[in-house]
């Protein structure tokens, strides 16, 4: 069962594309989109599907693609995407991308801190995916952990390519008491946890 339309696939491999672009044309590092590898979007996908995610939260939209590959699972399952990003260049290029591939309804992207987004979160995430700048992860982790349901996923990018910049965030997110964590190597190495039991606080 194939969930992305021609029209999505399209969309995906022009960000696909300016991602390669972005890594050699001398883009500043800010300003590349820096997209996840499309097996990581696949795995993020399967797991928003096998989560039954309804409320998926993402920190760091990019230009859009894998907020795509969630919004995929999303729309086969009723769900719907809220997303943090706070480039303008990248929020208009997201917009855009969203539009074209035909899941703007179901996308709600909001240009503010993924800290300060998240930290006022009041809803309950089934999903909660992190793909941002890495100096920020360990601030995100507790608001993350308090924005998942019981039983909810909170996925982080980046945890192998980025080892040492991400060493302490790893090991908090690993030693955590509400979360059951591993490293998945695959793409460029994703920490993926569920959160087995409530704060005690």
């Amino acid at each position: 069962m194939d969930l992305l339309s021609a029209q999505t696939l399209a969309v995906m491999h022009e960000l696909e594309q300016q991602s390669a672009k972005d890594r050699t044309d001398g883009t500043p590092f800010f300003d590349r989109l820096r997209s996840v590898t499309p097996e990581v979007g696949q795995f993020l996908q399967i797991l928003a599907l096998a989560a039954n995610a309804q409320t998926i939260v993402e920190c760091g939209a990019s230009g859009g693609y894998s907020t795509l590959w969630l919004a995929s699972a999303a729309r086969a399952i009723g769900g719907r995407v809220i997303t943090f990003e706070i480039a303008p260049g990248k929020v208009e290029r997201a917009l855009h991308s969203f539009a074209e591939a035909g899941h703007a309804e179901i996308i709600e992207l909001r240009q503010e801190d993924a800290l300060v987004g998240l930290s006022r979160f009041s809803g309950s995430a089934d999903l909660v995916f992190i793909d941002i700048e890495k100096d920020l992860y360990e601030g995100l982790l507790e608001p993350a952990v308090r924005a998942l349901r019981l039983g909810g996923l909170l996925v982080a990018d980046n945890l192998i390519s980025s080892e040492a910049k991400l060493a302490g965030f790893r090991e908090i997110a690993l030693s955590h008491p509400e979360l059951i964590a591993l490293v998945v190597p695959i793409g460029l190495g994703e920490l993926v946890a569920v959160k087995s039991t409530a704060s005690l606080s």
